[in-house]
């Protein structure tokens, strides 16, 4: 068996993708090879937390790991997390599922809709890796935020220090299918009104090629 390490894209998993050897292309989407030594495949998923649903479900029935890790940018609400840092994400939630009740969020919960374990409560990863990362609660949004009002909206309901797409739905299948993960990004911009020439991009992804050494 093997380690699965999951990006949303493949710019971010590149610099593992190139750290590795003999490496194969299983499916459009799945890369199978070693990396110093042990087996691993690279999945990218795609952005978004529906295709991550989907892919990383449809890829742990067809194949054996021992775990899986994902691996990604994000952006940061905490003034202390700098821009490039590499952070673990151990607990999150699907921040923006629920209704628009004439202009206030409700999460299903509040709303007294049927919700099983997809409301906006924190999924907690129940035995994260030890790491010289920083732990850090996150959320999962489907549209990522960029005004005032919807930053501050976010910021008292769920107090969060990083935003993600896809987080909180690779720990749910996770969960689901009973498998141990971790979750690494690295910051490559504040959540604030967006502002793409604040954004570090490629050197946040740079910093990525690490994380796979603490798997």
């Amino acid at each position: 068996m093997s380690v699965l390490i999951v990006s949303s894209t493949q710019a971010e998993c590149a610099p593992v993708i190139k750290s590795m050897s003999d490496i194969k292309q299983l499916s459009p989407y799945l890369y199978s090879g070693l990396l110093q030594g042990s087996a691993v495949d690279v999945l990218i998923v795609g952005i978004g937390s529906v295709s991550t649903t989907f892919r990383l479900t449809q890829t742990l029935l067809q194949h054996n790991y021992t775990r899986v890790v994902s691996i990604g940018i994000a952006g940061s609400f905490d003034e202390d997390i700098k821009n490039c840092d590499i952070v673990q994400i151990t607990h999150d939630c699907f921040a923006d599922l629920g209704i628009d009740d004439n202009g206030v969020f409700r999460s299903l919960r509040e709303a007294g809709l049927p919700c099983d374990d997809l409301d906006s409560e924190l999924i907690v990863n129940p035995s994260p890796a030890i790491t010289p990362y920083r732990q850090v609660r996150g959320i999962t949004v489907q549209t990522t935020s960029g005004s005032e009002p919807r930053i501050a909206d976010l910021k008292k309901r769920y107090n969060p220090q990083v935003e993600t797409m896809e987080n909180a739905a690779f720990f749910y299948v996770c969960l689901e299918m009973n498998i141990p993960f971790a979750s690494f990004r690295a910051i490559s911009n504040k959540v604030e009104p967006r502002n793409k020439e604040n954004w570090q991009i490629a050197e946040a992804i740079a910093n990525l090629s690490l994380t796979f050494l603490f798997a």
